[in-house]
C-alpha cells in the first residue's frame, strides 16, 4: 500500500488556459523569484484531502461522486490577477474566479463535509476561487516590475468556460515540480 497525495479541482477550458498561461508568461518575464505554474498544471483547486491510501482512493471518489450529483454545469470567468498574501507582497500570484464563484464556494463547502467524515480538517481560510499561476521560490523575492504588471493586470478578462467535472487528482513532486494526474473525472 501506497499514499497518494490527493487534491480535488476542476480545469478551465483550453481557450481559457492559453490566455491564463500568456498571462503568466508575462508575469514570468518580469521576476525569475517565481516557480511559475505549467499549462498542463493549471486548475482551480477546490478541495485539498492530502495523503490517502492506494487502496482507499475508489471509495473517496465514489463518495465526492455521490456529493457532486445534486450540482449541474455552470459557466465560470476568470478575471483579475492578484496575489495572496496581498498584492503588494504577494508569496503566490494568481487570477480569480468570477462568475462561477458561488457555485465553487458551494462545491467546496459540500465536499469539505464529506472530506471531514473522511479525516480531513477543514480549511481554517475562506475558501477564495481562483486560479495559481506562480509560488514565490525559497529565496524568491518579487520586484517593482512584477507588482506594476499584477497592479495592471487586476482587471484582466480571461475568459470564460463551462464546468462541468471534478477532478480527483494525485500529485506527485519531481525534481522539474508538481505532477498532477486524474484518478477521477467526475460529471456534474
Amino acid at each position: 500500500m501506497a499514499n497518494i497525495r490527493t487534491f480535488i479541482g476542476v480545469k478551465a477550458s483550453d481557450r481559457v488556459t492559453r490566455n491564463v498561461t500568456s498571462v503568466a508568461r508575462r508575469l514570468e518575464a518580469t521576476c525569475d523569484g517565481y516557480r511559475w505554474v505549467p499549462p498542463e498544471n493549471l486548475h482551480v483547486t477546490l478541495n485539498f484531502v492530502g495523503d490517502v491510501v492506494d487502496i482507499e482512493v475508489p471509495e473517496l471518489c465514489k463518495l465526492i461522486k455521490q456529493a457532486i450529483e445534486p450540482f449541474k454545469p455552470f459557466e465560470m470567468s476568470l478575471h483579475g490577477v492578484s496575489g495572496f498574501a496581498d498584492a503588494e507582497q504577494p508569496r503566490v500570484v494568481w487570477i480569480g474566479v468570477d462568475e462561477g464563484a458561488d457555485q465553487l464556494k458551494s462545491l467546496f463547502e459540500t465536499l469539505a463535509d464529506v472530506l471531514h467524515h473522511w479525516g480531513v480538517n477543514k480549511e481554517r481560510n475562506e475558501f477564495v476561487p481562483h486560479m495559481t499561476l506562480g509560488r514565490l521560490a525559497r529565496g524568491g523575492r518579487w520586484n517593482d516590475e512584477l507588482l506594476a504588471l499584477i497592479h495592471k493586470l487586476r482587471h484582466h478578462d480571461g475568459g470564460f468556460c463551462q464546468v462541468k467535472e471534478v477532478i480527483v487528482y494525485s500529485s506527485f513532486m519531481e525534481r522539474s515540480g508538481p505532477t498532477y494526474t486524474p484518478m477521477a473525472t467526475l460529471k456534474l
